[in-house]
């Protein structure tokens, strides 16, 4: 299968570029995917920026006060949730699978029940010992 091909806004940009190849690295998508991919690569840039304008100067900011005196969220926050979103779609519309690979041998969710009695187990251990 001949290799992708990168479309020119998205070769332009390193950003955009790079993620491009982390994204198509080992999988086969067809040249009819491009579009799709491009759309992709530009929402994970808008998260970046969006984590950049967020971390200025240093610190992390999520409000800030208008001139009438009101705290409000940043918009890059709700930016953030709906870049999100899209990239949850297009990762469903192109088969990529967005969730973290799991452990071999079938681990299972631990419950917080489980996880509490576990926790007092170890703290009663050292306790004794």
């Amino acid at each position: 299968m001949p290799k992708l091909a990168k479309p020119a806004n998205v070769e332009n940009d390193p950003f955009r570029s790079a993620k491009w190849d982390e994204l198509t690295a080992g999988r086969d998508f067809s040249q009819a995917d491009a579009p799709t991919l491009a759309l992709l690569v530009s929402w994970y840039q808008v998260i970046d920026q969006c984590m950049d304008d967020i971390g200025a100067n240093g610190g992390v900011q999520v409000a800030y006060q208008n001139d009438a005196g009101d705290i409000k969220a940043l918009p890059q926050l709700s930016t953030m949730k709906q870049a999100s979103a899209e990239i949850r779609a297009i990762n469903k519309q192109l088969g990529i699978c967005d969730e973290p690979a799991r452990e071999q041998g079938g681990s299972k969710k631990a419950s917080v029940l489980s996880l509490v009695i576990s926790d007092r187990q170890r703290k009663a251990a050292r306790a004794q010992g």
